[in-house]
């Protein structure tokens, strides 16, 4: 019943069978003003099974990175989601399986970046204290940041394909929302069966929200539905008390004005009860939570300098993703005025990254390698932020909601180290890999 019904709302004039047929086939599930185009483009009527094969693991992973349901432990006492990481593996030998010349390298210097971006990490991880945990941990790393790109390149080239991709995220978000709130309603927690972190939990659903977005450039009725699953998302961040997740929606909120799509007079409706939810909240935070003394606060700062104190001393290939640094204190010298040695000792060993994505590629793989990847991201935003002032042609998924989710998440990794987990990668690379290619 769900899938018809959302099938329904996104259909702008007639719905059609979603069937498992369809699925494999890539045959389109509604009718758009857009003419769709099966993939391969001008491949008849019917794809090959290596395509099929390659479109149902790309979905499968999907659903299973937005629930990480099933998770079978490979490797006891690692940190690394190694199960995860080889479903995105499979999904990307798959997909390089049956990608045609050009759609993997669509220029000389995209081949140099990745193989430069490759090379670098799996040095780095290789020549570290820990190449083991360290090489594990880049590989899943690698597996989900190219499984999501490639996978969005190869397989959602196509108006039919992100059709169909667009209705299994509402599926994935919906049912995601649902599990996270009758969880929280059985246990008091709305991670009790599925993403057991927050932080991650969090980034993932706004990533995903690029299909709510979607549907507000649709009818009334997807305009509410997109409205709703929104505003369920909200209500979810606050039940895991946040801060950075509720605040984060009202910037993407401050940016669809800036770029014209949401009226003010809506946003500020939008700040006026989104203001009452922190306002209630900050007022319920205990002290501890708020102070200087707090380790989360103490950490990020005294971290900052640190992480350069490290990166002077590794700056090419960095000391591994994962590598201790409290062994670095020995020739440091602590400058937050609010935490002892002993105590951000303490809070080096247990954390073992740096809260700060930045800061965690420049001292875990080095400055060339976070040089590389930055200016590859400036690239693609560049190029989305232009597409969104030029487009004239209606597109499935149009570019603002692709920015909003993409900034949104951008910001989230100054504060956390959430790129690492696969879910994370996997679908902020994925939404990088729907960015309309022109070219220069």
């Amino acid at each position: 019943m769900a899938p018809a019904i959302i099938a329904n709302l996104l259909a702008p004039r007639r719905l059609c069978g979603l069937t498992m047929r369809g699925m494999e086939n890539g045959y389109p599930p509604l009718e758009t003003r857009v003419q769709s185009r099966d993939y391969p483009p001008l491949a008849g009527d019917k794809t090959s099974h290596p395509q099929r094969i390659a479109w149902l693991l790309f979905c499968g992973v999907s659903l299973q990175l937005t629930f990480l349901n099933p998770s079978i432990i490979l490797l006891p006492g690692e940190r690394t989601n190694l199960f995860s990481g080889l479903l995105c593996a499979i999904s990307l030998i798959a997909t390089i399986c049956i990608a045609r010349k050009g759609d993997l390298f669509r220029t000389r210097g995209e081949a140099a970046i990745y193989l430069s971006l490759v090379g670098l990490l799996l040095l780095s991880c290789l020549t570290s204290a820990l190449p083991l945990t360290n090489t594990l941990r880049g590989l899943v790393l690698l597996a989900s940041g190219l499984g999501g790109f490639w996978g969005a390149r190869v397989l959602l080239a196509t108006e039919t394909r992100q059709r169909y991709f667009l209705q299994l995220s509402l599926l994935m978000l919906t049912g995601f929302l649902l599990v996270g709130l009758v969880s929280y309603v059985l246990s008091g927690k709305v991670t009790s069966a599925m993403d057991p972190k927050y932080h991650p939990m969090a980034t993932k659903v706004m990533l995903l929200w690029f299909a709510p977005l979607t549907l507000l450039w649709g009818r009334t009725s997807q305009k509410i539905f997109g409205a709703v699953l929104i505003g369920l998302s909200y209500l979810l961040f606050s039940l895991t008390e946040l801060r950075s997740a509720m605040l984060l929606p009202l910037i993407m909120g401050l940016l669809a004005v800036f770029c014209g799509r949401l009226r003010v007079r809506y946003f500020l409706l939008i700040l006026l009860a989104s203001s009452a939810i922190l306002f209630y909240f900050i007022r319920h935070l205990p002290p501890e939570k708020i102070g200087k003394e707090y380790e989360p606060a103490y950490y990020r700062v005294e971290n900052m300098i640190l992480s350069w104190h490290i990166a002077a001393q590794h700056p090419f290939l960095g000391i591994g993703l994962l590598s201790p640094r409290d062994e670095f204190l020995k020739d440091y010298e602590i400058k937050y005025p609010y935490v002892t040695r002993e105590q951000f000792s303490r809070s080096l060993r247990d954390i073992k990254v740096a809260d700060n994505m930045l800061l965690t590629f420049m001292v875990g793989v080095g400055f060339p390698f976070l040089f590389i990847y930055c200016f590859s991201l400036v690239k693609l935003m560049k190029g989305l932020t232009g597409t969104i002032y030029t487009q004239t042609q209606p597109t499935t998924i149009p570019p603002l909601a692709l920015f909003l989710p993409l900034v949104s998440a951008l910001l989230s990794f100054l504060i956390y180290d959430i790129l690492l987990h696969p879910q994370v990668c996997w679908f902020f690379h994925l939404l990088l890999g729907l960015i309309p290619w022109r070219r220069q």
